[in-house]
């Protein structure tokens, strides 16, 4: 095995063609990550048997108050069911981690551990274990397979829509709440479409409101403008509008006929709606977007980075009608993996989290357990050094983050 440094262009071809694609092994990753500060430097690493390019890896480097460790987020782009190709990667990445004066290396494989149904409950298949059990033999700590929000650097939990069927069948997969509210899009006239970095603002408009709800910073103008210009045609933007004028008008058009005529209950609500709608129609105007998605796309996969909506349309769940054009949208252009990015792994309602997963899961996902963190150590002093700061300085930055919500909620 000979470990090489490639271009840009070897890396991310290697990896848009592999089964464990991941936009975070691609260098336009790393070129984000260095754009934001968030590592000083990138690598593009290859990994050949002979001439045959076998394996890749991004690797981030990063100092941080003078600890300076290398992580190579997703893992190596590799066949991970080749125990021998695994294990002559992950040496020669160490090895090239340690030469550099590395003190530690992390990596965060996205293979499954095994495979569960929609609930987390374990299926009759394949287990990747043995491959975590592989990285501890050869050195590797590892985090071990915990709650998603447990201060690891990826959430090793996610969903992930199949869209290798046709639409027909991939939106038959939807729970019947769904399919109810894209049926009333239609007559409260709530569309989607792909959308352009002048749509950056909208979407930073929704995650500002969001921001307000729960106590996170919002991102700049400059981190959007940046992610889409470094992913290039692998960034999307989706933004799903209404026309409130046309809402009237079809909410009318359902109460002057008998829909109702038998159900006064319902009609006394659909008029409530017809207020709701004339106020906001002198609020915003005829129409307006209310929901924006900014999202990757990359060979087979697709991932829903930022989707956020207009408060006040929380009654019409835009959202719907946006994953909805995005999948159709995906699979037209190769994806099917729709990745709808990160949960807890815990699925009941006593689970904080449990209000995204359940929305999430009424597309009709898998569900997605992969083998987490890991760990090769170098410096021993150096590394514990850098946990302990590293817990203390998120402490501070959520105890930070808190004191700013509680003021704002003032």
């Amino acid at each position: 095995m000979e470990l090489r440094k490639i271009t840009d262009q070897e890396l991310d071809a290697f990896a848009a063609s592999s089964s464990y694609i991941h936009y975070m092994k691609t260098s336009m990753w790393g070129r984000f990550q260095v754009k934001t500060r968030n590592a000083d430097s990138y690598e593009c690493l290859g990994f050949y048997n002979g001439s045959e390019l076998a394996a890749t890896a991004m690797v981030l480097r990063h100092r941080w108050f003078g600890h300076l460790y290398f992580y190579v987020p997703e893992g190596p782009c590799l066949d991970y069911e080749n125990r021998d190709l695994t294990e002559d990667v992950f040496s020669a990445l160490a090895d090239y981690a340690a030469k550099n004066k590395a003190q530690f290396l992390r990596v965060d494989p996205n293979v499954v551990r095994m495979p569960r149904d929609i609930n987390g409950n374990p299926l009759e298949g394949f287990n990747h274990e043995n491959v975590t059990e592989q990285l501890i033999s050869m050195g590797y700590r590892h985090k071990g397979y915990g709650y998603a929000y447990n201060g690891s650097w990826t959430n090793r939990y996610t969903l992930i829509a199949d869209l290798s069927p046709d639409m027909k069948t991939v939106i038959s997969r939807y729970s019947k709440p769904r399919r109810t509210s894209l049926n009333r899009h239609a007559i409260n006239s709530v569309t989607t479409r792909t959308g352009s970095e002048s749509d950056i603002p909208a979407l930073m408009e929704f995650e500002k409101q969001l921001s307000e709800q729960d106590g996170f910073k919002p991102h700049s103008m400059a981190f959007f403008r940046d992610l889409l210009n470094i992913f290039g045609s692998h960034a999307v933007i989706y933004v799903t509008e209404i026309n409130i004028e046309k809402q009237i008008s079809g909410i009318e058009k359902e109460l002057n006929s008998k829909k109702y005529a038998k159900d006064p209950e319902a009609r006394a609500a659909k008029e409530k709606e017809l207020d709701h709608a004339r106020e906001n129609l002198k609020e915003y105007g005829a129409s307006l977007p209310i929901a924006c998605g900014l999202f990757i796309r990359i060979g087979r996969g697709s991932w829903d980075l930022y989707t956020y909506n207009h408060k006040a349309f929380n009654s019409i769940k835009p959202v719907d009608s946006l994953h909805a054009f995005a999948m159709e949208d995906m699979k037209n252009h190769g994806v099917t993996d729709y990745d709808m990015c990160g949960f807890s792994g815990v699925t009941t309602k006593d689970d904080p989290y449990y209000g995204l997963y359940s929305y999430k899961r009424s597309f009709g996902p898998e569900f997605i357990e992969r083998i987490g963190e890991f760990d090769r150590v170098f410096s021993e002093k150096g590394y514990r050094a850098f946990l302990r700061q590293w817990s203390l300085s998120s402490r501070i930055r959520r105890k930070y983050r808190s004191i700013r919500y509680l003021k704002k909620q003032k």
